[in-house]
């Protein structure tokens, strides 16, 4: 479920652009883009295998190439994707209990508002 505004754009950025799903184990290249740690892997196996002469590590975005390896954790992405998830579970959460009313002399529940109003009118039957 997409938001508006600066949630949506949270939820975008909490996506791996090679897995098109949330971000797992994330980590950062050196130009700064960021991969699911599996994803970046696979991507450099896969170019490696395919036989285009050597070893090439570069990033699937903007094709920067690399010397060697260097992946670092992105701890804040990380911390984004949660927040994220937690949005998602929150929106689609359903209210389960009654709204509260204010009444004279506290809070009480709609539900006992209305089981009062019941034994009232019983009451009154008499």
């Amino acid at each position: 479920m997409e938001g508006k505004g600066l949630v949506a754009e949270l939820q975008r950025a909490a996506i791996c652009p090679v897995c098109r799903g949330h971000f797992k184990d994330p980590v950062i290249l050196d130009c700064d883009h960021s991969y699911c740690r599996a994803c970046i892997t696979r991507y450099w196996e896969e170019a490696a295998a395919s036989g285009k002469g050597p070893r090439v590590l570069s990033c699937p975005q903007c094709k920067a190439v690399f010397e060697r390896k260097n992946l670092r954790t992105n701890v804040k992405l990380a911390v984004e994707v949660k927040i994220t998830q937690h949005l998602n579970a929150k929106t689609a959460e359903v209210p389960l209990a009654p709204k509260i009313r204010r009444r004279r002399g506290g809070w009480i529940p709609a539900t006992s508002i209305q089981q009062k109003k019941q034994d009232i009118r019983e009451v009154c039957r008499c």
